[in-house]
């Protein structure tokens, strides 16, 4: 690298230091630099010693480099100098159109509680973060209560966050690639079997949330899935019912809650036959809501017309009631504490129970891939585990 050298001119009553730099093919510009002081008697031994202050400064080769450098190349140098808290907020809100809007939600609330917490303290920039810093901040999120589950998410946030960061040339290889993926113990959940689920059914006359608890249990559906099922997406000719909206509780604008198309997974879009017993509840509660709106006219809440999960003056079922309120009815009548997701375990359960194969099970719950469903599941299935029972028992029994 050549050595930087500069002088001192005048220019509209203000001294400047012009500095010889040289691009990479060594040729010469000049670069015009404001030095602040009037040009007047006794200014000159200043603006002279601010000079070979600039001067020193473009002979250290960051500095020179970062003259150099393309308006690109500066933005990848200021975000590699970033804390990783400071990254993170950034890419999210660059990235925000392409998650969905509870992703979007979660990844948002984690960048702005743990993660602003803890690397604003560490104070490291992006460029120098290790695979030790992030196993250290995985240690905090146990130290801090948080389940495997929970730091796993931290962790897939993370790695998506650095690989964007790699393949805009901001850093050269991911981190998380370098750290332990936190471990977490495999969540068996409870779930009713055959007789725990007609006796719940049984529970549900005069319920508001009636119809939504017996879709979950024939269906499995998700708590935002089944909120989201509306009167148009359902075929009363072809006997069908299509998965395809969702409803959830934006907690980022208050708790509102909002419809969305956009659905989990492509898996999660899906067509269902529907089931005889179902379609005559459905037909009763379409009736029965016609009926309301009928007799509350003005009073009655006419937003929500297309929705079949909603109270008798017409406002949706919300995703927080729905939680809450099936604690209610399980205590009232005595019965065993689940959650309102496990119903679509226990749907599945009984599914596997009754030998339909997993690969249907799959689509029937919506879920991208059968490795998903066959981890989920596998300690309830008991089909397979009985038929090598039974031929290790012929082959080695007495």
């Amino acid at each position: 690298m050549k050595r930087i050298t500069g002088r001192l001119t005048e220019k509209n009553g203000k001294w400047y230091a012009v500095i010889n730099l040289y691009d990479m093919s060594g040729k010469r510009k000049e670069k015009w630099q404001n030095l602040h002081l009037d040009v007047k008697r006794g200014n000159k031994t200043e603006a002279n010693h601010r000079l070979m202050e600039v001067v020193a400064q473009y002979n250290s080769e960051d500095m020179y480099l970062y003259a150099n450098m393309t308006h690109a190349e500066r933005e990848k140098r200021r975000l590699a100098e970033c804390t990783v808290d400071k990254y993170v907020a950034e890419w999210l809100d660059g990235y925000k159109g392409n998650l969905s809007v509870l992703t979007y939600n979660n990844y948002k609330l984690m960048a702005d509680t743990r993660i602003a917490k803890y690397f604003q303290k560490l104070g490291i920039p992006l460029k120098e973060i290790t695979g030790d810093e992030l196993n250290d901040f995985y240690a905090y999120l146990r130290n801090d209560g948080l389940s495997g589950a929970s730091a796993q998410r931290y962790h897939s946030l993370l790695h998506i966050a650095f690989k964007h960061a790699v393949k805009r040339g901001i850093i050269l290889a991911n981190p998380c690639d370098r750290a332990d993926r936190p471990k977490a113990t495999q969540y068996i959940a409870s779930y009713y079997n055959q007789e725990e689920i007609k006796k719940l059914l049984d529970c549900l006359d005069n319920e508001p949330m009636r119809i939504a608890v017996i879709l979950t249990a024939y269906y499995g559906l998700r708590r935002s899935e089944v909120l989201g099922i509306k009167w148009s997406a359902i075929d009363w000719t072809e006997n069908k019912i299509t998965i395809r909206h969702k409803v959830i509780e934006n907690k980022l604008e208050g708790g509102r809650i909002e419809g969305h198309d956009v659905m989990k997974t492509k898996s999660s879009y899906r067509s269902l036959p529907l089931i005889p017993q179902v379609k005559e509840i459905l037909l009763e509660e379409k009736a029965k809501q016609e009926s309301m709106r009928k007799l509350l006219r003005g009073a009655y809440n006419k937003k929500y017309l297309d929705y079949v999960c909603v109270d008798a003056i017409g406002d949706i079922l919300t995703p927080k009631y729905i939680s809450s309120h099936f604690k209610v009815i399980l205590a009232k009548n005595g019965l065993k504490k689940i959650r309102f997701h496990d119903l679509r375990h226990s749907c599945a359960s009984l599914l596997l129970a009754n030998k339909v194969p997993m690969k249907m099970i799959q689509d029937w719950l919506g879920h991208s891939d059968m490795s998903t469903t066959a981890n989920i599941y596998s300690h309830v299935d008991h089909t397979s585990k009985l038929e090598s029972a039974k031929v290790i028992g012929n082959l080695l029994g007495a």
